[in-house]
């Protein structure tokens, strides 16, 4: 997740400059650079820079003498700016990470009710076809000698599976009509119970067997 950086500038720069009064950078009694090149330095204008030198006097960091420039006056209070800092910056991370976190939250949420509603959708749509699968039986017989159709056959009647569709150098035609030949290396999509397959296997090999004999 990204982080926000929601810090104003003014008080970017007043860390900044705490922190190397601090580490002792500047030091207690320096005089600080002017304004205007503090502003050049920081890439900010003159009036955050103000700001920021206003920030530090009210806390007695460096002091403001009118007319003359701003002066380093606490290395202490410097330390005790920086560390509320700290614990103010982590607090807000942790804000805007929990904020990150609810709306992610809500988003799973919203996709688990989305999911939820197409589960209940399909279940009461199709609360009857529980043991319903569409299976696959393939003709591996070298040839079909002879010429019946799907009606000829009859496999709903004579082995109880119900014709799909067939799949047949890589097409696949759905609900075929009754007129429809079987070839060799058809691929039969049926519904039908799990043995159904034995017994369609059984019917074909028998009608196979019949027609060459």
């Amino acid at each position: 997740m990204t982080k926000r950086n929601s810090t104003p500038v003014y008080l970017q720069v007043a860390v900044d400059v705490a922190s190397r009064i601090s580490r002792e950078e500047l030091v207690v009694g320096k005089k600080l650079r002017g304004r205007t090149t503090l502003a050049s330095e920081y890439n900010v204008s003159p009036e955050t820079i103000r700001k920021a030198m206003r920030l530090l006097s009210d806390v007695d960091i460096v002091e403001v003498k009118h007319g003359n420039g701003v002066y380093v006056s606490s290395v202490e209070r410097a330390e005790e700016f920086i560390d509320r800092y700290r614990i103010k910056a982590s607090v807000n991370e942790l804000k805007e990470e929990l904020i990150d976190l609810m709306k992610h939250r809500d988003s799973i949420e919203a996709k688990m009710n989305e999911t939820m509603n197409s589960i209940i959708d399909y279940t009461s749509r199709f609360k009857n076809s529980d043991h319903i699968s569409v299976n696959e039986y393939y003709l591996n017989y070298e040839s079909l000698s002879y010429e019946k159709t799907l009606k000829d056959l009859d496999l709903k009647c004579n082995t109880g599976v119900t014709l799909v569709g067939i799949k047949r150098d890589g097409v696949t035609m759905l609900s075929p009509a009754d007129d429809e030949i079987l070839m060799a290396k058809d691929k039969l999509l049926y519904v039908g119970i799990p043995s159904a397959s034995v017994r369609l296997g059984e019917y074909l090999r028998m009608v196979y067997e019949i027609s060459n004999s």
